[in-house]
């Protein structure tokens, strides 16, 4: 095993119920990496599966002891899974990485190749990416809305999973007290410097995305709101608008019945205005709900994640697996 002083690449993998993937991944991450000629370690992180991903993983650990294995104590996300390894990897190149072999491990070396001219967050551009329509329809409006909301450009693909970011990137992502936040995002948002590497992009072999549409709708919503005020502002527009134009119809239709009175047919147009309004309303008290709510998440204090148990060659790491360091007392038990 190398001595932690050594490692020069760091590998992070979020894993949830992808136990038919493991072992192929190992085993192209090690050769990729042997290739690569650096001290290297290897971070899994189980969040919470059901299947046999952790008995695979522990496998995998017991003949490989430059391997980790980080067991959360439940489903927590992939977000805060990768920022469980962020405290612990030791390596000066940081390379995230799914666990579902879309993206594969050898389009590594031109990522650390890219990486070496001294760029500090370097993404991979999937070509020819093997998803289905509704998918990359969703991650062009993401994009696009990120862009508009957070005023900031976002470059092609820089959202997607696969990446290397510099060690002083994850430094300032482990200093970051807010709870909850996408972590492509807040590394755009932090300002580093950034570069992408086009990558070939496979179809998934074994099991299905765990992003539904449903989910991927929610976590749009929840990192527009924490990286943007604009859905507050819209609220107050829309309604400074719809004010305005209330206004308006009640003097034209004032003038209409002193100059000739008015006659109504029905209350369908009436029916209709106010269905409208209570919709928007009903609309705008949901957004001003998010911000409250995740106001109210942040004020409890809840850890980000909670880990369960540590497997792993590193003593520091496996002495105590509740220990927080002094940059996660707010995310861990």
């Amino acid at each position: 095993m190398f001595l932690q002083s050594q490692i020069a690449i760091s590998i992070i993998v979020p894993v949830f119920n992808e136990e038919d993937n493991l072992l192929e991944l190992h085993k192209r991450l090690t050769t990729t990496l042997t290739n690569i000629g650096k001290p290297y370690e290897i971070f899994f992180v189980d969040d919470g599966s059901s299947d046999n991903s952790l008995k695979t993983l522990q496998k995998i650990q017991e003949k490989d002891s430059q391997v980790t294995i980080i067991k959360l104590a439940r489903n927590f996300g992939q977000h805060p899974a990768i920022v469980a390894a962020l405290h612990r990897v030791k390596g000066e190149a940081i390379v995230l990485i799914d666990a579902d072999l879309q993206n594969p491990p050898e389009e590594i070396i031109p990522l650390y190749e890219k990486f070496l001219e001294g760029i500090d967050v370097v993404y991979g551009i999937r070509a020819g990416r093997e998803d289905v329509g509704w998918r990359m329809f969703g991650s062009n409006f993401v994009i696009w809305l990120t862009e508009k909301m957070l005023g900031v450009k976002v470059p092609s693909d820089m959202i997607s999973g696969f990446r290397i970011i510099h060690r002083k990137v994850a430094q300032t992502l482990n200093n970051i007290k807010e709870q909850q936040y996408d972590t492509s995002i807040m590394m755009l948002w932090l300002g580093f410097s950034h570069s992408g590497v086009v990558v070939r992009h496979d179809n998934r072999v074994s099991g299905e995305s765990k992003y539904n549409i449903w989910k991927l709708l929610y976590l749009t919503l929840d990192m527009l709101i924490g990286f943007s005020d604009f859905p507050l502002r819209a609220a107050s527009i829309a309604g400074s608008l719809l004010a305005l134009a209330s206004i308006i119809l009640a003097t034209y239709m004032a003038i209409l019945r002193v100059l000739g009175g008015v006659s109504v047919e029905g209350y369908t147009s009436l029916f209709v205005g106010i269905t409208f309004l209570a919709g928007i309303q009903l609309l705008f008290l949901g957004i001003i709900g998010e911000y409250i709510a995740r106001i109210y998440r942040e004020l409890k204090g809840r850890p980000y994640y909670v880990i369960g148990e540590i497997y792993s060659s590193q003593p520091d790491l496996t002495q105590d697996s509740y220990a927080a360091t002094k940059t996660e007392r707010h995310r861990l038990f």
